[in-house]
């Protein structure tokens, strides 16, 4: 016998041994005593077999093997099945310990944050083109998360915009009594107008959708440390009283205000504590950068009630300890601490560190 059939022989008979060992460990309290035996036995003429001089023992030797294990252990009914439903189970349950625990993620879905971070978008497309077909759309949804999109009608009769806006903030038009829903930010005018007849199918409204960026949050590293100024942060709503905040949901804003700070807004900066806030430079950025989409920090609108806490000049907030206080990057366009006020710091669930979907120039980590 040659040193390489030699050392073949050796691994083969380690890798038998080991699987005799093991089965006899699973089945040693339920299977019968002969079973258990034969496996002994097996595992001894495989030993056996593997100083042999012909290779026809030796193959011999692992075919008990396999005799004998198999008849300890009977091969499952559906073993692919469950073998392939145990590993999708185990998946799932770190998919999930990790969310809980260490990173969820988040869409965004206004543009309250923009152009940090985009919510959903529309822009005019009265057409469908090439690009706009499977699969070529299913490409520009997966990588641009963009798409066209079109509101037909699911009924015929007079068309009429009455102006409702849904719990969403979507538009509501009727046709014939039955309300049709048109997503708040597709462009206008639509192509029907107040007493047209519409059959059914025909088109309402179109526009090319752009979907929120959606991050992926920390949820573990403010058990380190605190949060801290400039942060775009995620936090639940739960506590914020105003008529205008969705209980029980998730919010993203940019921390401004840390516990004990008196915070104001000197159009277009903001000032804590007397002093502008220059420091992380995106504060600068929002002040300075009009030509590239921010407008700064500008007053809440003062004719909204209740009253927000910075509406006018002189107007300040005083951050209670152990609270935070976030504002949009478009307080132009922005539900925040302006209106709200302070966050408690039960309700921060962490900062967000990376955009990862769609592929876009904001891409990557979020600053």
């Amino acid at each position: 016998m040659g040193f390489f059939e030699w050392r073949r022989r050796r691994k083969m008979a380690r890798h038998w041994r080991h699987e005799l060992r093991r089965v006899r460990a699973l089945c040693e309290d339920v299977a019968a005593p002969a079973e258990l035996e034969r496996l002994h036995r097996a595992a001894e003429r495989i030993e056996a077999a593997r100083r042999a001089a012909t290779a026809e023992a030796f193959e011999d030797a692992c075919a008990e093997a396999a005799a004998a294990m198999a008849a300890a252990r009977p091969p499952r009914r559906f073993a692919s099945f469950a073998e392939n439903f145990e590993v999708l189970v185990v998946a799932l349950t770190i998919a999930m310990a990790i969310r809980c625990y260490l990173v969820q993620p988040f869409k965004i879905p206004t543009g309250s944050m923009q152009p940090s971070l985009f919510g959903v978008t529309f822009t005019e497309q009265k057409q469908r083109g090439w690009l706009d077909y499977p699969p070529l759309s299913w490409l520009s949804w997966a990588l641009f998360g963009e798409g066209y999109v079109e509101i037909r009608a699911h009924t015929s009769g007079f068309f009429a915009a009455q102006g409702r806006l849904d719990e969403e903030g979507d538009f509501i038009v009727y046709i014939d009594g039955a309300p049709h829903r048109i997503p708040r930010h597709m462009p206008r005018p639509w192509r029907k107008q107040p007493n047209d007849y519409v059959r059914r199918g025909e088109v309402l409204a179109s526009g090319r959708k752009r979907y929120g960026d959606h991050v992926l949050v920390n949820k573990v590293i403010y058990n380190f440390r605190r949060p801290r100024r400039g942060e775009v942060v995620v936090f639940d709503s739960d506590g914020i009283r105003h008529p205008q905040v969705r209980p029980n949901t998730f919010y993203i804003k940019r921390l401004v205000g840390l516990p004990g700070e008196r915070v104001e807004i000197v159009p277009p900066w903001l000032v804590v504590d007397g002093d502008r806030v220059v420091e992380p430079p995106v504060f600068r950025r929002q002040a300075e950068a009009a030509d590239r989409g921010y407008y700064g920090y500008e007053f809440a609108n003062p004719h909204v009630s209740p009253r927000p806490f910075l509406a006018a000049p002189g107007d300040f907030i005083l951050v209670p300890e152990d609270s935070y206080l976030f504002f949009g990057d478009n307080t132009r366009s922005s539900l925040d601490g302006r209106y709200f006020g302070p966050v408690a710091w039960r309700n921060v669930v962490g900062p967000t560190f990376a955009v990862y979907w769609p592929f876009s120039r904001r891409w990557g980590p979020v600053r």
